[in-house]
């Protein structure tokens, strides 16, 4: 397990991402056709009407980042803890949740601050510089798992591994 103690800050300042846009067009339009398919003739309406106003939720916050509580900018300090910059200039301290979501095309960071708040940050490769992206990346599998919480990737164990290592930290 590496240490956060001589790293750098790495700061996430993300651009607006095509792929992230073409994303959530697709995926919100082949869900209004599924709706349309659907012989659902009372619901229907408000159906569309729920995927569309997520259509332009998704669109607002993780594609533009307009709304006040998207994150505009992240940054990693030395220490492990994440300083959150949001749309209405608010700084809000946070930790890497384990639900860290880490592959090649996709990064999506989950935070926490606080006992309820929860912030998703999803960073398609043409958010961030190659270089900036690389470096994410490398210090996510490096130290991500230095606190108590599990790696990046963890979201694929079962419930029961979890419980299992925890038993056996306790033994």
């Amino acid at each position: 397990m590496g240490s956060h103690h001589g790293r750098p800050p790495l700061l996430i300042r993300p651009r607006l991402s095509r792929r992230l846009a073409l994303f959530a067009i697709l995926t919100h339009g082949l869900a209004l056709c599924a709706v349309l398919t659907l012989p659902l003739d009372l619901l229907r309406p408000p159906l569309l009407l729920l995927v569309g106003a997520s259509g332009l939720y998704v669109g607002y916050v993780q594609v533009l980042r307009r709304a006040p509580w998207s994150i505009r900018t992240a940054l990693w300090r030395p220490d492990g803890t994440w300083l959150l910059t949001l749309g209405s200039g608010a700084e809000r301290q946070a930790t890497l949740s384990p639900s860290t979501f880490l592959s090649l095309p996709l990064v999506v960071l989950n935070f926490r601050s606080g006992r309820l708040r929860r912030h998703a940050l999803p960073l398609f490769a043409d958010a961030l510089d190659p270089d900036q992206m690389r470096r994410l990346r490398q210090r996510l599998r490096m130290d991500g798992d230095d606190r108590d919480q599990a790696p990046a990737g963890a979201q694929d164990r079962t419930l029961l591994s979890r419980l299992g290592r925890r038993l056996n930290r306790l033994n």
